[in-house]
């Protein structure tokens, strides 16, 4: 299986890119209300260009991922419930990142959605508890290749702990 740990690339940011990554501290301290997750999600997909995505929280189990917030091309689709078994979202959870530049419905042939959504390239991040004990993870989707996916990579983290944060409130 072709995946990348992108932090582990040799990257430096551009202006812009710093001008973003403040922004997104900025909403990361902004109060955690009902459209928080909504409104993370948009400000991810503006600045990564990707068609999907999708903030979830792992079921008790760990088998299952509901989504809090599902983004198609910026706008806010249906929350849906999905196992984790055989898609990327799985490795996420075990490798707690992966990124599959291209070719990603190669690798998860069992993964309808992939298909339906012609998904060709995906980055996820695992969040975390405070006792280290994963919550649920974020999906970054396109039909292309993501551009910059180091920077992609950076602004999710830059944002992880506010929405662990959102997530723990959540489970609550």
């Amino acid at each position: 299986m072709e995946y990348r740990f992108v932090h582990h690339w040799n990257y430096t940011l551009e202006e812009e890119e710093h001008q973003i990554l403040e922004a997104a501290i900025s909403i990361s301290e902004q109060q955690r209300d009902k459209d928080f997750l909504k409104n993370v999600a948009s400000f991810i997909a503006e600045h990564t260009s990707v068609q999907y995505v999708l903030i979830g929280i792992l079921s008790t189990d760990g088998k299952r991922v509901e989504t809090k917030v599902f983004l198609k091309n910026g706008e806010e689709k249906s929350n849906i419930q999905y196992p984790l078994q055989y898609t990327p979202c799985d490795s996420v959870i075990t490798q707690r990142f992966c990124y599959f530049p291209h070719d990603v419905q190669q690798y998860f042939p069992l993964d309808v959605e992939l298909q339906e959504l012609n998904i060709e390239s995906y980055m996820g991040s695992i969040f975390l508890t405070e006792d280290s004990e994963p919550i649920g993870l974020i999906a970054l989707m396109s039909e292309e290749e993501i551009e910059n996916a180091a920077f992609a990579e950076h602004l999710v983290l830059v944002l992880s702990p506010a929405i662990e944060e959102k997530l723990i409130r959540i489970r609550r």
